[in-house]
């Protein structure tokens, strides 16, 4: 059968009718793909430990003030049907935190609960996209916005590529490239922003953003803002809500949940702000797709920001004490960002990292490492995505490759820094150092330091970081 999509046909898998043409162009999140690699070579004993810097999942755990709610939740028998938008009293505890944070009003009506943070980004493709209509995603950016763009709209996804400075590796999102793009292509429905960013842990800020509501106002197209780390700020910045900028909220669909910020990836619980004529349309997708969140992840989702009140039970608010629990996790954080930063940099000009700014990702350069002839030629290391494969399968070393975010992305390599600082993070970076430290030796180079002086250097860092 013709149109058969890769991902089946690499599994020698082959439907027995004919099937939408549209899952050639649906892409995957690679995190999840290669984590399953991961697990098995951590599996299989090759290495006495597997440094994992891949996934881009929480260190912390969730916070026991939280999982106390679910409990009691869970002993008053709240396990039947939820509200499928969100029970009202826990749609206005949000919008009214939202509305302290952002600066602007925002009604219960303009909160919805999702199952996570995803569901969103497909349902304002389904609600918004016309035929003709384009979506403009980040390069490099979070792959699920790409994946259902095309999927939803191929032919009609243009990227707005991060600016490379070659001198320095470092990448730079640009408002006068996204407003080119705007010129030169008419009927864009959307815009994809994401800040603090994955893959690359860099921020927008407000003068940025507040640029793009200039040409929001001027070519009258919505943007899914995806803050969903916008706690997760380091060094003294803030993050700055598209939200806040006046007139936005008549423009935004606003993504974000408790995954990152309280430690709860595997609750798959978030929320989305929108106008209240989106939510009114999206509340009948979750009807059709998912029915409801479940009750008592509905109870928690309200108690993280305020009481609730349900079928003649009272939750208390657990927001001032998990806040306490939370910023500390994000002391840690900020820590481990600067140290791996600070690591990496030890390999220039070989290996060139960006600054820690938020969220608990960082997008190093290696492309002068895949320049080597002997990483090339000797190791056939052709791409990013080889020595992805190469320092997992060789060197017990997990990341991602800058290439499954975006083409931008090519030469870079993604470090996840969320794991255990001494289990993961600080050993991890130990064995990257001494890694590419021989490739540049078997490559006719002079290492920036010696793989005798890792542990010194190391060692520094960890005293200024962690002591």
């Amino acid at each position: 059968m013709s149109h058969i999509p890769k991902f089946l046909a690499d599994k020698n898998l082959e439907p027995n009718v004919s099937i939408n043409p549209a899952l050639n162009y649906l892409g995957t999140e690679t995190a999840f793909g290669f984590g399953a690699e991961v697990i098995a070579v951590d599996s299989s004993n090759k290495f006495e430990h597997v440094y994992k810097f891949h996934v881009g999942d929480t260190g912390p755990k969730t916070p026991q003030p939280i999982i106390d709610v679910a409990i009691q939740a869970l002993k008053d028998k709240q396990t039947k049907y939820g509200h499928f938008a969100g029970y009202p009293q826990v749609c206005d505890n949000i919008a009214k935190h939202w509305s302290e944070t952002r600066g602007v009003e925002i009604k219960k009506e303009n909160v919805m609960l999702q199952p996570g943070g995803k569901p969103v980004i497909e349902l304002a493709f389904q609600a918004l996209l016309a035929p003709g209509d384009k979506v403009i995603v980040q390069d490099p950016g979070y792959p699920v916005y790409e994946s259902l763009a095309e999927f939803y709209n191929h032919g009609g996804v243009l990227r707005w590529k991060a600016y490379k400075n070659e001198e320095t590796q470092t990448l730079e999102y640009r408002v006068e490239d996204l407003q080119k793009l705007l010129q030169e292509n008419d009927q864009v429905k959307l815009l994809c922003v994401n800040t603090p960013q994955n893959p690359t842990g860099m921020m927008i800020g407000q003068e940025k953003l507040e640029a793009i509501a200039e040409l929001v106002k001027e070519h009258k197209f919505y943007v899914i803002f995806d803050d969903i780390y916008d706690q997760i700020v380091f060094d003294g910045r803030k993050h700055f809500s598209f939200l806040s900028i006046p007139g936005m909220i008549d423009w935004t669909i606003n993504l974000n949940g408790y995954s990152k910020n309280y430690a709860m990836t595997g609750w798959r619980l978030g929320f989305m702000i929108a106008p209240e004529w989106l939510i009114e349309i999206f509340g009948r997708f979750a009807i059709n797709k998912w029915s409801n969140v479940n009750r008592m992840e509905q109870i928690v989702a309200g108690c993280v920001f305020g009481d609730v009140s349900l079928d003649g039970f009272e939750y208390k608010s657990v927001k001032t004490e998990v806040q306490e629990l939370i910023n500390k996790d994000f002391v840690e954080y900020e820590k481990k960002g600067m140290f791996v930063s600070d690591a990496l940099n030890l390999l220039k000009p070989y290996v060139v990292c960006n600054e820690a700014e938020g969220a608990f990702y960082l997008f190093p350069s290696f492309q002068r490492v895949l320049d080597f002839d002997y990483v090339k030629n000797e190791l056939n290391i052709k791409s990013d995505v080889d020595l992805r494969n190469w320092l997992l399968y060789e060197k017990g070393i997990a990341t991602l490759s800058g290439s499954d975010f975006g083409e931008m992305g090519q030469g870079y390599i993604r470090f996840s820094y969320a794991e255990d600082r001494d289990a993961h993070v600080i050993p991890g970076m130990k064995q990257i150092l001494k890694v590419v430290i021989e490739l540049i030796e078997k490559s006719g180079q002079e290492p920036p330091l010696k793989a005798e002086e890792v542990e010194g250097k190391i060692g520094e860092l960890v005293g200024k970081y962690f002591s």
